[in-house]
């Protein structure tokens, strides 16, 4: 995984926003956040061709936030939180709002932000 694709999925989402797609907005929010978290992971000796989301929640979240104290707790939170929000924008009946869309977008600037820091400082 590379950083240009954790930005393409970004700017996806940044512009499925700006078009009021709400539910694809936090899609590729979520997917943004997944992909820094597997350069996250890489960076930090746990490179996998593929992770499934559970163990990547679980990997970032133990690793990198409790064990090692790389990332915040909020970080591995706000991932958890755009998953919820990507299930719901892709599976269920219902819609995500504007206010939702907005808040995984934010949550995935910060924490690409965030890992992308570290990930330079290194």
């Amino acid at each position: 995984m590379t950083f240009d694709k954790v930005k393409e999925s970004l700017k996806a989402a940044q512009i499925c926003f700006e078009a009021k797609y709400y539910n694809s907005s936090a899609n590729r929010s979520y997917y943004a956040m997944f992909q820094a978290a597997e350069v996250a992971l890489s960076k930090a000796g746990f490179a996998r061709e593929e992770w499934s989301h559970a163990g990547l929640q679980a990997a970032f979240a133990g690793e990198l936030t409790k064990r090692r104290k790389v990332y915040t707790p909020l970080m591995a939170q706000h991932l958890y939180s755009a998953l919820e929000l990507r299930l719901i924008a892709d599976y269920r009946t219902r819609t995500i709002n504007e206010k939702e869309a907005r808040s995984a977008l934010r949550w995935a600037e910060d924490f690409i932000v965030k890992i992308e820091e570290k990930i330079s400082g290194d």
